[in-house]
């Protein structure tokens, strides 16, 4: 029987100026033809493969809106209609990605808004085991929708940030090709083979010692009845993160006792363990999402995760890499990666901030040393009492405003300030900016600054000031000296370029 994979259907958006990719499957030996018809029509054939698949390649396009795409093997037809050839980009991580937009801050401003019907969002199906599609109803996923009242709650927030903000300064349609999971580390995402014969082994390691002595029967079948595995009712597992535990107004102590009595309410549900079927183990929604959608033809990948790395802070620069490695791979592309640093956070549900200074250091690090990956700042926009900030509209809008620069060209200020040097002079110290034009204040005084003298003790400057693209520490300060800036796991910056861009943490050691 001909079929096409699960994300080419009607609505859906094809990358312009790159080859474009249609695959599925059929009967071994079948001619597959496939045309698509716009303002000329263009036609691609080939054979299906004794394996059963097939792939048909249309020649690269420009913007286009309307389309129709038919698939032929002679005897079966599918037809996909009202098709747009744009810029696609997969959004790629764990929960703040996949935050949907029914629980963001601004959300009535956009529900009340224009619906703009050249935004299309496709999300894949949260399936963490090969047959599990088939044993729920997920028809509310895995099929392209447009900006509308009732599609729209079930948008990633920083997705569609992300493409309307693209979609207002370029002018073509925008497609966001969701791929993400809560709870999710990066290890989850790539092929195991990128995890071996480096730190990333850590990953493998722990998941052998996980699943020692299982009895793998007893845990699939616990595993398919416990209906906290059950992913395909609309707004439930986001519901749970960000409605149940956040209680906004509350003091930590009233949170953490609002949270106990919620927990003792749901003893009957048994959290999930790791083991084949988890969405946790290494390589599993590699294997079950993210192959699923590659290679469809896509522009980059915007990606917002590392919350769940901070088990292991001082591998995720290997391991990012390595991911990245793996889809670039993957796709036959060398994709551009544009990532969020992970936001000022304390604590929230017996998680902590604790070890997100080090992962920071370490997406720096990937930013720093990867061709193609570019990091935003979100140093203004976290939560101390919620790992899930509720504002996401800086976040897409600060993607897209560096995707813009850095991969469409245009001559913008688009990265967040980082330090550059530090130097002493009579009566202070001047920390200089790289990307900080226009510096200034937003407030009284500068926010997240930690100074302090060789034996640690912390120090307090006469005056702290905003002087062209650098930071002057006013005072007689010692000769060792260390200035820690938005260093802590919490922090609330300040510091922005003209370009609204809140400064990047840096320490410095004079």
């Amino acid at each position: 029987m001909l079929k096409t994979a699960m994300i080419f259907g009607d609505n859906m958006v094809l990358q312009r100026q790159k080859p474009i990719k249609i695959w599925g499957s059929g009967n071994a030996g079948k001619r597959i033809t496939g045309t698509l018809k716009g303002k000329e029509t263009v036609v691609s054939n080939t054979t299906v493969g004794a394996d059963g698949n097939w792939m048909i390649i249309f020649s690269s396009m420009e913007v286009e809106r309307g389309l129709e795409l038919e698939i032929s093997d002679g005897i079966d037809t599918l037809e996909f209609h009202d098709i747009n050839i744009g810029e696609v980009w997969l959004a790629g991580g764990q929960s703040n990605m996949e935050y949907w937009l029914e629980f963001d801050e601004d959300k009535n401003e956009v529900l009340n808004g224009t619906m703009n019907q050249d935004i299309r969002f496709f999300d894949f199906p949260d399936v963490s085991y090969e047959g599990q599609l088939e044993e729920h109803d997920y028809s509310s996923f895995g099929t392209w929708k447009k900006c509308t009242r009732e599609d729209l709650p079930y948008f990633s927030a920083v997705g569609y940030y992300f493409a309307k903000d693209l979609h207002e300064n370029l002018d073509v349609p925008i497609g966001i090709v969701g791929c993400n999971w809560s709870g999710t580390s990066a290890s989850a995402w790539m092929d195991t083979e990128y995890l071996k014969d480096n730190e990333g082994s850590a990953w493998l390691e722990a998941y052998e010692e996980a699943v020692k002595g299982l009895d793998l029967e007893a845990y699939k079948e616990e595993f398919r009845r416990n209906p906290a595995n059950n992913h395909s009712v609309p707004l439930k597992d986001m519901d749970d993160m960000a409605r149940k535990f956040w209680y906004p107004g509350f003091s930590l102590e009233e949170q953490r006792e609002m949270l106990r009595k919620d927990t003792e309410q749901e003893v009957n549900v048994t959290m999930p363990v790791m083991g084949p079927y988890s969405e946790k183990r290494p390589g599993g929604l590699y294997e079950t999402m993210l192959k699923k959608v590659a290679p469809y033809t896509i522009r980059g990948v915007i990606w917002y995760q590392g919350e769940s790395d901070a088990v292991r802070p001082q591998l995720y620069f290997t391991v990012f890499g390595k991911l990245i490695e793996c889809w670039r791979n993957l796709w036959e592309d060398e994709l551009p990666f544009i990532f969020v640093q992970l936001a000022p956070f304390g604590e929230w549900l017996g998680s902590t901030g604790e070890n997100y200074p080090v992962v920071r250091r370490q997406q720096e690090l990937v930013s720093k040393t990867i061709p193609g990956t570019w990091m935003v700042s979100s140093s203004d926009a976290g939560m101390e009492w919620d790992i899930h900030p509720k504002r996401k509209k800086p976040i897409g809008m600060r993607l897209a405003l560096c995707a813009r620069g850095h991969v469409y060209g245009q001559d913008i200020l688009c990265d967040p300030p980082e330090f550059s040097t530090a130097e002493r002079f009579t009566g202070g110290v001047r920390i200089n900016f790289k990307n900080g034009d226009g510096l200034y204040v937003k407030g009284d005084k500068v926010n997240a600054l930690i100074i302090t003298d060789g034996e640690g003790k912390e120090l307090t400057p006469d005056k702290v000031t905003i002087e062209a693209d650098g930071l002057l520490i006013l005072g007689n300060l010692p000769e060792n000296l260390t200035i820690s800036f938005a260093s802590t796991p919490y922090y609330e910056v300040n510091i922005y370029n003209k370009a609204h861009n809140p400064a990047k943490p840096f320490v410095v050691t004079l």
